[in-house]
């Protein structure tokens, strides 16, 4: 089974954009925010839940193509359709039939590094994203 990271709009519904070729994520996670009250005088403390805490995710991958032209235009479509501070649903799946979904935002500019290829047929990407932020 292929995995797929596909980005929709806020409904869910709607595919925006598939990462192509990911080499590397950081998911699942569910970072917990916990509040701790320690009472002056009395022993121990009560734990309260805060709910699900805001984490980074990173998807890196490579854009190949059969040209330098072909190349750019794929950089100019992953620029276009994953548009800072959206709200996407990113969907991520497990089985067939079932994934991880997380809200997401993209807040920092998509990181194109400098490698060996200089963007004649590939170029590596790293997109970063904030969880929970809507």
């Amino acid at each position: 089974m292929k995995v797929y990271f596909k980005l929709y709009q806020s409904d869910g519904l709607t595919l925006v954009y598939t990462f192509p070729v990911v080499q590397d994520c950081n998911y699942p996670a569910s970072p917990r925010r916990n509040i701790l009250i320690e009472g002056t005088r009395g022993k121990g403390g009560i734990l309260i839940d805060g709910g699900d805490s805001v984490w980074d995710l990173n998807i890196t991958g490579y854009l190949i193509a059969n040209s330098y032209e072909e190349l750019i235009t794929k950089i100019d479509e992953m620029e276009n359709n994953v548009v800072a501070n959206t709200p996407y649903i990113l969907k991520i799946n497990k089985t067939i039939s079932t994934y991880y979904e997380y809200k997401v935002k993209r807040i920092d500019a998509i990181e194109y590094p400098i490698d060996e290829g200089f963007r004649t047929n590939y170029q590596l990407y790293t997109v970063h994203f904030k969880v929970n932020v809507w």
